[in-house]
């Protein structure tokens, strides 16, 4: 298991992330209040050679289409292999602030 935890300044508002790779499975919550959000489960497919597909689903909490799209093209990003469980606790949803949560992601996975 490898864990790492960080805080970052993203567009003004302070952003803690935590990261806990395990062999099968990477646990990620990334909060800007200090509290958790709806745990979402994303399970990447290999649909072909050239097509990457995927599953997700809320495990824990209230399914929200705008967030749900965010975590999806974050693990696309990030070339996510295994499977994830998510939590993102936003008070800024910015196109700005979802790449600077991509670069630290990027950085601890």
């Amino acid at each position: 298991m490898n864990f790492k935890s960080v805080a970052a300044l993203l567009d003004g508002v302070h952003t803690d992330f935590t990261v806990s790779v395990f062999e099968d499975i990477i646990f990620i919550v990334i909060t800007q209040n200090s509290k958790l959000g709806t745990l979402y489960l994303f399970k990447p497919e290999c649909l072909s050679s050239k097509d990457q597909g995927y599953d997700i689903k809320a495990l824990f909490g209230r399914e929200d289409d705008n967030l749900t799209s965010h975590i999806v093209s974050l693990m696309l990003a990030l070339n996510v292999d295994r499977r994830a469980i998510v939590s993102l606790m936003l008070s800024n949803t910015s196109f700005r602030t979802i790449r600077a949560i991509q670069e630290v992601l990027s950085s601890m996975i």
